[in-house]
Formats: C-alpha cells, structure tokens, sequence
C-alpha cells in the first residue's frame, strides 16, 4: 500500500509539474502576444502621427500659395485703384482749371442741396 502511496504522490507531483509548466508557457505566450499586439498599435500610431504631420505641411503650404497670391492680387487691385485715383485728380483739375466759374457754381449747389437735405432731417427727427 505504501508502494500506491508513494505511486500515487509521485503521479501528482508530475501532473503538478505539468500543470505548472503549461501555465507558465501559456502566460509566456499570452505575455508574447499582448506585447506584439502593443508593438503594432504604436507602430500603427506612429504612421498615424506621420500622415498627419504630413497633410499639415501640405495645408500650411497651399494656405501660403493662396496668401501670397491673394497679397499679390491684391497689390495688383491697389496700384490699378491709385492710377485711377491720380488720373480723375488729374482730370478734375483741369476741368476745374477749364471751367472755374462752372465748378464754383456746381459746388455751391451741391452745398445748398446737402444743407437743405441735412436740416430736413434734424426737422424731422
């Protein structure tokens, strides 16, 4: 009967063993995957991160080309505007040079006519 005992004990000993051995190979394993599957999700951030560092570089170009030509349409609008201005200065002046008395009687008009256009409204008001 001892010889079963001891049978027995050394039977359960191996299959401890085993038991034990077959857990800690399945937490390497698990261990093994969980880092793995961690590598990719930072690997897979990392690109994440590129592309969007990229596609900003790309935004913040196209927004400069759009600035600069905005800024040089807009010069553009600016110089043609003053040229326009200087010749219409230019030309007022000579008609007013031309035309002296025609311009003082234009302008006193025109003063009577926003006098009497501004009073109404102080009237009415």
């Amino acid at each position: 009967m001892t010889k079963n005992i001891e049978q027995t004990r050394e039977d359960m000993d191996a299959m401890i063993d085993r038991t034990r051995d077959a857990v800690v190979s399945a937490a390497q394993r698990a261990e093994h995957g969980v880092e793995s599957a961690a590598e990719r999700v930072v690997e897979k951030v990392h690109v994440a991160g590129e592309n969007v560092r990229d596609k900003a570089r790309k935004a913040s170009v196209g927004a400069h080309r759009s600035l600069e030509s905005a800024e040089k349409a807009i010069g553009r609008g600016y110089t043609r505007a003053r040229g326009d201005l200087s010749r219409a200065t230019t030309a007022a002046t000579d008609y007013v040079s031309r035309n002296p008395g025609k311009t003082v009687l234009f302008a006193a008009s025109a003063g009577f006519v926003v006098g009497m256009m501004v009073r109404r409204r102080r009237l009415v008001a």
